[in-house]
């Protein structure tokens, strides 16, 4: 059971590793290569968060950055997850910041303008859209797209900016990222939270791992688990 202090992640079993899910009004690095499901498991934190309690639903706000949203809506649907219906009852917007990037024109309200891409840019929309419906959740998919180009003088002054909006605003966060080769991300420091996604090699086999590595306010699990994506999302295997 999903105490009022914790945010569902919208799988079980994950949520148990964490003693009852994310603690609320944190924000949490989901880190991994390609492939690992980084989307799918935002997409089940976003939608837990609508349909866990119909009577008082948490809205949230998805940031779409390295895919478009209709290819998000679409991979949303091949796993049940009907997008387009929440956007119309007010408890989804999704941000396509996407679009933009390669001067495309978006087709959503509350895109960014075509050209006009920066991390100031899209943190000011994200400010704006959370009074249109109430949002307490948020995905950032993902955060390192925000990040491209800055030396690391401007990336930790962009992530603690970051940091800094999100406790304000009171959001619960994801935000995914893919692995950095060289170095430690400055965002997992500034993260309350850090789950690490990857590939696990054993016997000529490939198997998907997850590791909680940190979890402030709340004691959690640190076991590496493995987990499959099936066709309801991700399911792990204790």
């Amino acid at each position: 059971m999903v105490t009022k202090q914790r945010c569902s992640t919208g799988i079980d079993d994950l949520d148990d590793m964490l003693i009852g899910g994310i603690p609320r009004g944190r924000t949490v690095l989901l880190e991994g290569p390609p492939g690992t499901g980084k989307t799918i498991l935002s997409l089940h934190f976003t939608v837990a968060g609508i349909i866990s309690n119909p009577k008082s639903p948490e809205p949230c706000i998805y940031v779409c950055l390295d895919e478009s949203p209709d290819d998000l809506i679409r991979e949303a649907a091949l796993l049940g997850w009907d997008l387009e219906k929440y956007m119309k009852l007010g408890q989804l917007i999704i941000i396509d910041a996407f679009s933009g990037r390669l001067n495309l024109k978006p087709n959503l309200p509350f895109a960014l303008p075509v050209g006009k891409f920066d991390i100031d840019t899209v943190l000011k929309r994200i400010e704006e859209v959370q009074t249109e419906i109430c949002a307490v959740r948020l995905v950032i998919d993902p955060v390192s797209a925000l990040l491209d180009g800055l030396d690391e003088k401007g990336r930790r002054k962009s992530v603690l900016g970051l940091a800094a909006l999100l406790s304000r605003l009171s959001f619960t966060t994801l935000l995914t990222s893919e692995i950095k080769e060289a170095g430690v991300g400055v965002e997992r420091y500034a993260a309350h939270g850090y789950i690490h996604l990857d590939y696990e090699e054993k016997d000529g086999k490939v198997s998907r791992v997850l590791r909680i590595v940190k979890m402030r306010e709340t004691p959690h699990a640190m076991d590496i688990i493995q987990y499959e994506i099936k066709d309801k999302g991700i399911e792990l295997k204790i």
